[in-house]
Order: C-alpha cells, then structure tokens, then sequence
C-alpha cells in the first residue's frame, strides 16, 4: 500500500471521527428552527417541547443552543397555557389542568435556560444573563401558580397542589425575581408556606414539611399550630428525635392548648425513663393551667414511674374532680393504691397470734377496697381494653375472697390468654 494511499485512509478516518460532532450544531439549529416554526402556527406544541428538551439534553448540544432550546421549551407550553386561556375567554369547553399545568412547565424551563446561561460556555466565557427580561415574562402568570395549586387542593390532589404551591414559593429563590424581594414585599406568601407545608405532610415530603414550616407558622389567621406539629411529626419520621423533641417543647410553650405537644413530650419522656423531665414538664403546664385535667393526669403519670404513689392517687383525684370520665386517671390511681397494697404486705404482721396482724389485715384490705373502684370504673369507660383491667381486677378479687367476679374474670383472662 502506498504512502499517498494511507495518507488518504487515514483523512477519510479522521472525518468520520468529527462527523458526528460538526453535525451535532447543525441538527440543533434544525431543532430550534422547527420549533420557532410550530410555535408560530400554533402546531404540535408538546411534542416541539420535548424535542426540543431531548436536544438541549445531549452533551454535544452547545450551551448557547441548549439556552434557547429550554428558552424556546417555555414558551411552547406558554402557548399551550394561552390556547386553553382563549378558549375559556370564547366560552368554549377547556381543559383546566392544561391550564394550569402548562404554567409549571414555563416557570421550570425559564429558569433552567437563565441556570443554563450563567455557566460558563465551551470556552470558558460566562455571559451577562439577562434577568430581567424573565422576570417581565414570567411576572404576569405567577398568580396563576397560586389558582392552580387552590384548585388541585378543592380537589383533594394534594402532591399536585403541593407542586403549584411549592413553584409560586420557589420564585422569590429564581436570581430574575431577586430584585422583587418577594418575601417582603408579596403578603401572599405566608398564606402559601402553610398551604405548601400542609400538603407537603399530607403526601409524605418531610423535608418539605421542615423546610416551609418556618414561614408557614408566619401565616395571620392560621391554626399554625397544626404546623408545628407537622414539623416534630416529619422530624419523627426522619428519626431526628433531638429536633423533634425540642419542636415539642417550642410547640407547648407557644400553644399549650394544643395536647399534641404534651401528649408526645409524655410518651418520649415515659418511654425513655426521664421521668424527671417528664414531671417538670407536667408541673410547668399546671403553673399555666391548672384547670386541665390532661396536666394532673400527667402529673400522676410521672409521679407513678417514680413510685410516689400516695402524690400520684392525689393527682389522679384532681384530675378526676375536673373530668369524671378521663379513663386513665382511673387507672393510675388503682395502680397507684396496688403499688400500695403490695408494699405494705411486705412489712405487715405474719404471725397470726399477734392482735397486729388483725389491724394490718384491716388496711390492706381497706388499700385493695380503694384499688376496686377505680378499677372497675376504668373497665366500664374501656370495656375492650382488658389487657390492662384484667390482671388488676384479679387480684383485687382474689384478696377480696370476691368469688364470682373472680371467676368471671378468671375466664376472660383464660379467653384471651391473658
């Protein structure tokens, strides 16, 4: 083979190599112009969109053409939105998602062509984004991000909702709306932070919960307290038990009447033997209010753990005194009186000669008397709760010589296994 003939083979070789990369610009302005052609019909709208998407995705794509391509996407489904809007304006039979839905796509492709144009190019230049002129696009549709979200959220599609409110929020993030200072200057946006945070819980975003929760809870006019408690139920979900407890106390001390706070701070504070923690908690609340019966029995709870048992059965009794049918009261001053059955038994008198051990019987039959009422109270207000009634109603019965309501109760333990 001749020099002249490689020499040939090897030129036809490198052609082929660059080929594809000295097409790839042109195809790309084939693409852009297409587009531009169906936009200005009016014709095949999403699918020039996706098109054109799948251009600007391609690595060879330059970056100047992979702006206008995201560029020329946004406006494509802005037509798509403006088409659904002629309709509604002539009356005629619209689709409302399309409405809405198209708007999402203008804001999300806007904002990836100026994310785009302010990186650097091919070699290395980084040109001046022009902002503003996004910011005058995309000013005039934003409220319609809102009535999109309201109008998901009237249907109950709570991730759609999420998603409408989430972008009318995220656009005071965009560099085109800096200048806007919309936080400031926008009043809607607390009223969206709690309607974002809200369906950000409903469909399982904790992260979302956690990061619109701070401005969620500036909403005027709102139950915020309910976010509150969406954000130590997403730091729960998380396992991030150190935030979760610290937003149960912020959440007791800002709105106390609100029993989530409390009722958790007790299961964590019981669960994890701080009882300590837990009765301070308990007592704290009682200097706020105490008139309310969740706090004594809160109180009574600790002081139980803590087998301060004659404390516990005189909180139990002020609980009791506010609600006669608070169900675990009763249950904690029966134990409470057991506890103090069985530690008396231990000292009381054995020697039956002894004219002591009469007396002594007299009080722990007196102790296991004041244990009975409680008890049976608490099963008539938990009939199908007998995993917790039954073992005590036993052996009240069995040191009462009470020999039909042990026998009765005898066979429900024997029916349930317990």
């Amino acid at each position: 083979m001749s020099i002249k003939f490689k020499s040939l083979i090897i030129r036809l070789l490198f052609i082929l190599i660059l080929l594809p990369f000295a097409a790839a610009p042109a195809y790309a302005d084939n693409v852009i112009r297409v587009a531009k052609e169906a936009i200005k019909k009016n014709q095949r709208l999403s699918e020039t969109a996706q098109n054109l998407i799948a251009e600007a995705a391609k690595p060879e794509t330059r970056q100047r053409d992979r702006v206008e391509c995201y560029r020329l996407a946004a406006e494509c489904h802005l037509h798509i939105h403006l088409q659904e809007n002629t309709k509604l304006y002539l009356q005629q039979k619209y689709d409302t998602a399309v409405f809405f839905s198209s708007l999402l796509e203008v804001f999300r492709f806007s904002e990836m062509a100026d994310s785009t144009a302010a990186q650097p190019d091919e070699k290395g230049k980084v040109s001046k984004v022009n902002y503003r002129r996004t910011r005058e696009y995309l000013k005039p549709y934003r409220q319609n991000l809102l009535n999109g979200g309201k109008w998901q959220f009237m249907r109950r599609h709570s991730a759609e909702a999420y998603a409408f409110f989430n972008a009318y929020l995220h656009v005071a993030d965009m560099p085109a709306f800096a200048e806007e200072r919309l936080l400031e200057t926008d009043p809607q946006m607390r009223e969206v932070a709690f309607l974002a945070a809200y369906m950000a819980y409903e469909t399982g975003r904790n992260d979302d919960v956690i990061r619109h929760a701070p401005l969620a809870k500036q909403a005027e006019g709102r139950n915020v307290e309910f976010i509150q408690e969406f954000l130590c139920r997403a730091y729960l979900a998380k396992g991030d038990t150190l935030r979760a407890v610290s937003a149960m106390h912020e959440g007791l001390n800002k709105w106390p009447g609100h029993e989530f706070f409390i009722s958790r701070l007790l299961d964590y504070y019981a669960d994890s033997e701080q009882f300590d923690r837990g009765l301070a908690v308990a007592d704290s609340m009682l200097t706020v209010d105490d008139r309310k019966p969740l706090y004594w029995y809160a109180r009574s709870l600790f002081l139980l753990k803590k087998h301060e048992d004659s404390k516990a059965v005189v909180a139990c009794d002020r609980c009791i005194e506010l609600d006669s049918t608070f169900a675990d009261a009763y249950y904690n001053k029966a134990i409470a009186t057991l506890n103090k059955a069985v530690e008396f038994a231990r000292t009381a008198c054995t020697d039956l000669t002894n004219p002591q051990c009469v007396r002594d019987r007299e009080v722990l039959q007196g102790l296991y008397q004041h244990a009975k009422e409680p008890m049976e109270r608490f099963r008539q207000l938990r009939p199908d709760d007998s995993a917790r009634w039954a073992a005590p109603l036993y052996r009240i019965y069995l040191n009462l010589n009470m020999g039909r309501e042990f026998d009765e109760i005898d066979r429900i333990m024997k029916d349930k296994g317990l």
